[in-house]
């Protein structure tokens, strides 16, 4: 990470490295649930900005930051759930991944 990263972009740059580490979260940007399933929930804020993108019960999404920070950014609205969420990462083209 580059020293003049912005303080909102550092603590995003570090949750993505965590998620996409084999040793944390099995490259699936999650901890499987006691099933071996995916099912996740992400969120960022920008309290300058008053702004802010959530979600939950996404399945395939390879880093889930990266959704709630597209959501933030890219969407009217501040949470997305299941069905609408993955739909918004599909057309916003999110990198997904195969489940176990």
């Amino acid at each position: 990470m580059s020293l003049d990263c912005c303080a909102e972009c550092a603590p995003w740059s570090l949750v993505c490295t965590r998620f996409t580490d084999p040793v944390f979260n099995s490259e699936r940007g999650s901890a499987l649930t006691e099933k071996g399933t995916v099912e996740m929930e992400a969120s960022i804020m920008d309290g300058v900005g008053r702004r802010c993108g959530t979600f939950s019960g996404v399945t395939m999404v390879k880093n889930p930051i990266s959704l709630a920070r597209l959501i933030m950014d890219k969407s009217p609205h501040s949470y997305l759930a299941f069905a609408g969420a993955e739909e918004f990462a599909r057309l916003h083209v999110c990198t997904f991944c195969l489940l176990p």
